[in-house]
């Protein structure tokens, strides 16, 4: 067991999808004795006609699942980028729960299917939509907690999700790229402002996660697969040293060990969680 997380709340957003980041670490922090707030838009989402999302019923399953496991647990639903949808999420959640601890934020995407589109072909507002669920949902959802921890004299624990794409360009990410990126450079602003209130602040850096999106309608294996001269074994042999996807579990477990005291002299990190494909 880890140290610290047992009796604390945790929220956790994107965590309704059955093979997902999101509910893979509500699990895990659940397992560690953690009550936990699921958030999640929880409803079809048609600006992202490529990715759907949770639904009402993937949400209460999560619940139950998370309860089934002995801890409190409440569903919530908002759209991250939604200022005062957030806000009302975050008070319920506070409300059924007691005052936050954690916060972590995994609800993103890229937002125009797997490989997203080169630059030229992609427009204005595809690419904000992108920037605004990774990044500014990220921010929103943050402010939203902190400012209650800050008010009650509390200290904390903020985890946010970037992405090996966060750290090196790839092509085809034009928009998810860089809002990862952003997404590192945040939580080192908020592990330097928020220090001396006792948050931290640290993100995970996933490569290839094998989730229910990723391999959506054939998805990312079949295209690697055709596009890799010796298939899908080889681009995993080339691309990844440990020579298999991850698994969202493997994540969460990295999640939870930031969440944990055992961390706690860890802030501003963007912790690689790829089985060797970042090396940086």
């Amino acid at each position: 067991m880890l140290e610290g997380i047992s009796g604390t709340v945790a929220l956790v957003t994107g965590a309704a999808r059955p093979r997902s980041i999101g509910r893979a670490t509500a699990r895990r922090l659940a397992r560690e004795g953690a009550h936990v707030a699921v958030l999640d838009i929880a409803r079809p989402y048609s600006d992202f006609p490529d990715h759907g999302v949770a639904n009402a019923d993937d949400l209460a399953a999560t619940v139950a699942e998370l309860e089934a496991l002995g801890v409190r647990s409440v569903g919530v639903r908002a759209d991250v980028t939604d200022w005062d949808e957030v806000h009302a999420a975050v008070a319920e959640a506070a409300a059924a729960l007691g005052p936050i601890d954690t916060v972590v934020n995994v609800a993103g995407g890229d937002g125009a299917g797997l490989a997203g589109g080169p630059i030229l072909g992609m427009s204005a507002e595809a690419f904000r939509k992108v920037v605004d669920v990774n990044l500014t949902g990220t921010f929103i959802v943050t402010r939203a907690v902190v400012e209650r921890m800050v008010a009650d004299g509390r200290g904390g624990c903020v985890v946010n999700t970037s992405s090996q794409a966060g750290k090196v360009g790839w092509p085809m990410l034009a928009a998810y790229g860089p809002a990862k990126a952003g997404v590192i450079n945040l939580t080192q602003v908020m592990a330097q402002e928020w220090a001396t209130l006792g948050i931290r602040a640290n993100a995970v850096c996933p490569g290839t996660v094998d989730t229910d999106l990723l391999n959506k309608d054939g998805g990312f294996v079949e295209i690697m697969g055709a596009l890799d001269p010796g298939g899908w074994e080889a681009w995993l042999s080339r691309e990844i040293p440990l020579g298999r996807l991850q698994q969202p579990e493997e994540v969460a477990d990295a999640i939870a060990f930031l969440c944990s005291h055992d961390a706690r002299y860890i802030t501003g990190e963007a912790l690689n969680v790829s089985g060797g494909q970042m090396m940086a």
